[in-house]
């Protein structure tokens, strides 16, 4: 076995490709006078030891001609090769010659330069070697009085290590510390020596850190680090419940030193009480070092830890809101919108005022062209002004107003949200909506957006109930369609030239004049090019309207513009009487308005504009509700508001029982009650939540996962009749997969330079060197190898293995099994927003389309097998009730540990002889993620598909 199998903690970039040198060579370069043939003969050793080779023969020269040099480069290069050095022989006893080694190293120990010996205390700190390390004990205990402080600290190192390894060897090891501390000046030194005491001996450190407590403050950043781990670890002892308040008030004055220091002092104030004001001051740490810092991944960790806090301490994160928002301040939106997610979680009566206040001023704020990612900020901010509404009718009146600017904005998300918001406000507050409805009926012409116009028209179908406001409703709506036919401007320009053309005579056109004029650019043009250049100008301003969108094919738009004038209309009827003259005049008119948008969707001669048949024969129907009200007007009038006001309360309750969810303090009425004050003494200690945290952050928590979750993780990757039988046994943490391969000798003689070679597909990365190892007839040999994982792409883990027998020369090859990854490895279950799902369907481009194939007879459990197999969640609530109408569409999202996000869409319906027919579409911004899910599902998506092949 190679240096870095045993205990190596060196770690060097080789070339393993060059041929090693001979030892011939390597013994005259080391008996040359000259260093640098020394520096070169050392370098070539050690590489060469490290790769495993055998170059025992040159030790005694090393010894010989190496160890006497006063060169600092080869002294260092000495401590290197002892280190990876085997010091023990065949039998297993340490070699003769490390008798010579320890005299060089007592040499150095008490050398007169202060590099040498603090250099050889540090490679003290390494050994593992007893007998070695016991002849050096004087010399070391020695070097903690000497008057440099390099070497001091280095001394305190070496026996701290020694004594957390072989506490025999120095008995007296925290006395002599304790002394040392007691004359200590150098900060570094100081500091070794009192994590050396920590470790030692806690009522010591305890006992002198008490005595020095007034100091702390001035004692250096890595002191105070450490003496607030050890404060957090005595936290629960008897002793240290009488000084509390004593280091309470040390701790205080922490909070305002450095960064690193003022965050552990927080950490260590939260645990050690839950006063409000100790919280509180807390949170002021927090919130400096939010504005104080640079780094994002620190900032994500703070906000972490205030999410935490927010669960036991509402309250007073709740009256440091405003201090929690000046990390607006910061570039990164994903930081600012976690921020503001908190921050709306912390929203109560007595801050929502200023809160709303800087949320406008910062809204204000994007409008700036100088303002970086002012379109995406200016999303989060509509949105937290949105919650901020929903949750505090009265600050409604001061929003809305101001969003209602944003309802043309150029970014679609933004202006979307805010037509949202404006639905919601609405519905919810019945007073608001005629000021509202105006406000929309103002800026109704500055809409850009489809999507903006549709939700819009809505609005002013569902809840334009007011006389007044519904003849300027439907006079703007009619204002924007414009004239009738329904042509674009386009269309009616070609139409006019052309009878233009045939009138004039061609005489006339030749003699017509034509004037240069000078563009902005410099260049000339003809004036008839200018006012053409600038009639296609406008043309195309125009063509962002509502008739521009129409006339362009907008099916969905014509069809929703079609309702809610139909509904409009409906209400004016039942307000002024059917069968008036001044209803009969909106109806005429409503039916010219659907006709022509019917005329123009079927006499189109390019597909583009054409109509689709849903919209097609969702127009009749509001062409017949005009004809026939009385059928049709309960249907256009109530039930569609019934059915938003019913999926508003569904979003209440999701919302409830998200804030539910994340509150983890609530137990099970069975479980066991832990009262602290009735545990004895050791077991309180035990009780730790930091190191559970630990635990369960670096996977050591107990696996829940059954015997035949196990099993399934065994791949076999040779046959039982090779000569070699091989399986493995995968392990997936997170971002490594850890391979145990069992390698098992089949035949009557020795396998020699047996190797695993493995290679892959895909973003995995062989993160280990795979060593070689000879294996006796018979026996078994297990080989551990790590694999990286960069992203969810579906990966194939192949190779073979390779041996050489006694008898022969050539090496022998069996090819193994390949792997392929589960998918299901990397992805969890997650939650979105209707937009957020919306929005990234939109934009992911990868999409798999897997045919309903399945022997379900039930449309719940079938999405009930989806959702197991692909591990994501629905989003659809109640889909209970679908299961009777024979029709379902469902949403599923799911993220994986990389962040990638998985969309599923399920559409099936149940035919009359009870098969399950319809479609699964994934989407994925990245190709592996949608082929992988499409696999699962197609592979598993009948009950039992060894059943049904029987």
């Amino acid at each position: 076995s190679t240096a870095l199998e045993r205990k190596c903690t060196l770690l060097m970039p080789t070339d393993s490709a060059g041929v090693p040198p001979k030892t011939e060579d390597l013994m005259k370069q080391l008996e040359s006078k000259k260093d640098e043939d020394k520096i070169s003969a050392m370098k070539k050793i050690i590489t060469g030891t490290i790769h495993g080779e055998d170059m025992s023969r040159l030790l005694m020269p090393i010894i010989k001609f190496v160890t006497q040099s006063r060169n600092h480069t080869l002294k260092k290069l000495l401590l290197i090769y002892w280190e990876i050095l085997d010091m023990y022989g065949p039998d297993g006893k340490l070699r003769p010659e490390m008798i010579l080694v320890c005299e060089g190293m007592k040499k150095n120990l008490v050398h007169a330069n202060e590099y040498v010996r603090g250099s050889t205390l540090r490679f003290l700190c390494k050994l593992t070697e007893s007998d070695i390390l016991q002849s050096l004990i004087p010399a070391i205990t020695a070097n903690l009085d000497h008057r440099n402080a390099y070497v001091r600290k280095n001394a305190v190192l070496a026996v701290f290590h020694i004594q957390k390894k072989f506490p025999t060897l120095i008995p007296d090891a925290a006395d002599l510390i304790e002394k040392i501390l007691e004359t200590e000046v150098d900060s570094a030194a100081r500091r070794n020596a009192f994590l050396m005491l920590f470790h030692a001996s806690e009522q010591k450190a305890m006992a002198y850190l008490y005595t020095n407590l007034e100091q702390l403050p001035s004692l250096g950043d890595s002191f105070q680090l450490v003496a607030l781990e050890l404060i957090r670890k005595v936290s629960h002892t008897k002793t240290f419940a009488q000084v509390k308040s004593r280091y309470l008030k040390t701790i205080y004055t922490l909070t305002e030193s450095s960064n690193p220091v003022a965050y552990e002092a927080a950490n260590t104030l939260i645990s050690l009480s839950a006063a409000p004001v100790a919280v509180r001051r807390a949170v002021g740490a927090y919130t400096r070092l939010l504005t104080a810092e640079s780094d994002s991944s620190v900032k994500f960790i703070i906000l972490g830890r205030l999410r935490k806090l927010r669960r036991r301490h509402g309250t007073v994160l709740s009256d440091m809101v405003m201090d929690i928002m000046r990390s607006l301040s910061t570039p990164n939106n994903d930081i600012r919108r976690k921020m503001l997610d908190l921050c709306m979680r912390l929203l109560s009566p007595r801050n929502v005022s200023s809160v709303v206040g800087v949320l406008k001023k910062e809204l204000v704020k994007t409008d700036t062209p100088s303002h970086a990612d002012s379109k995406e900020y200016r999303k989060i901010l509509v949105e937290s002004l949105h919650k901020c509404a929903v949750k505090f009718p009265e600050v409604v009146p001061s929003v809305v107003h101001l969003l209602m600017n944003y309802i043309g904005d150029e970014n679609q998300a933004g202006a979307k949200d805010v037509i949202l918001f404006v639905r919601h406000i609405v519905e919810e507050y019945p007073k608001l909506r005629v000021p509202v409805i105006n406000r929309l009926l103002e800026n109704f012409d500055e809409i850009r957006s489809s999507d903006v116009f549709r939700v819009a028209l809505w609005i002013l179908g569902e809840y334009a109930e007011d006389q007044k406001v519904l003849n300027v409703a439907l006079t703007t709506v009619r204002e924007l369609v414009g004239p009738f036919p329904l042509t674009s401007k386009k269309e009616e320009e070609e139409k006019e030239e052309k009878e233009e053309d045939e009138k004039k005579d061609m005489k006339t056109t030749a003699k017509k004049e034509v004037k240069s004029k000078v563009l902005a650019d410099g260049t000339y043009a003809s004036e008839s090019a200018v006012a053409a250049d600038e009639k296609k100008e406008e043309s195309e301003e125009d063509e962002k309207k509502l008739r521009s969108l129409i006339v362009a094919g907008d099916s969905f738009l014509a069809a929703c513009l079609a309702a809610s004038v139909t509904k409009m209309i409906l209400r004016f009827c039942a307000i002024r009487g059917f069968g008036t003259i001044a209803s009969n005049s909106q109806v005429a008119r409503g039916l010219l308005l659907l006709s022509s948008m019917l005329r123009i969707g079927e006499n189109s001669s390019d597909k583009k504009t054409q109509l689709d048949r849903d919209s097609r024969q969702r127009i009749l129907t509001c062409i017949k509700a005009l004809l026939y009200p009385d059928s049709v007007r309960a249907a256009f009038l109530e039930k569609c508001r019934k059915s938003f006001h019913s999926m508003l309360q569904v979003q209440k309750i999701a919302e409830k029982n998200e804030d539910e969810e994340e509150i983890d303090d609530a137990k099970n009425v069975d479980d066991v009650i832990m009262v602290r004050q009735l545990m004895p003494e050791k077991e309180i200690y035990d009780v730790n939540l930091d190191q559970a945290d630990v635990k369960k952050a670096v996977g050591a928590e107990t696996s829940t996962l059954d015997i035949n979750s196990k099993l399934s993780r065994v791949y076999q990757l040779t046959g039982f009749a090779d000569t070699v039988y091989a399986e493995a046994y995968l392990t997936v943490l997170d971002y490594d997969i850890l391979l145990d391969i069992l390698v098992h000798n089949q035949t009557g003689e020795a396998l020699q330079n047996l190797s695993v070679e493995l290679h892959t597909s895909g973003d995995l990365k062989i993160a280990d060197r795979v060593q070689e190892h000879t294996i006796a007839p018979h026996e078994s040999k297990t080989i551990h190898v790590s694999i990286k994982v960069s992203s969810t792409e579906s990966g194939v883990i192949f190779g073979n293995i390779v041996y050489s027998t006694a008898k022969g020369i050539d090496k022998k090859i069996v090819v193994l099994n390949s792997i392929h990854m589960d998918i299901m490895d990397y992805i969890h279950p997650a939650t979105c927003t209707d937009t957020e799902f919306r929005s990234m369907w939109a934009e992911f481009e990868w999409e798999n389309k897997v045919s309903v194939n399945t022997d379900f007879k039930n449309l719940t459990e079938y999405l009930d097998h989806i959702v197991k197999i692909t591990n994501m969640k629905c989003l659809t609530p109640d889909v209970e009730q679908y299961s009777e109408c024979g029709f379902l569409a469902a949403n599923l999202y799911a993220c994986s540990i990389f962040g990638e996000d998985a969309l599923l869409n399920l559409s099936v319906e149940q035919h009359k002889s009870g098969k399950i027919s319809g479609y699964v579409r994934i989407r994925s911004k990245t190709q592996g993620v949608a082929l992988s899910l499409g696999d699962k599902i197609t592979s598993n998506q009948r009950k039992d598909s060894k059943v049904s092949q029987k």
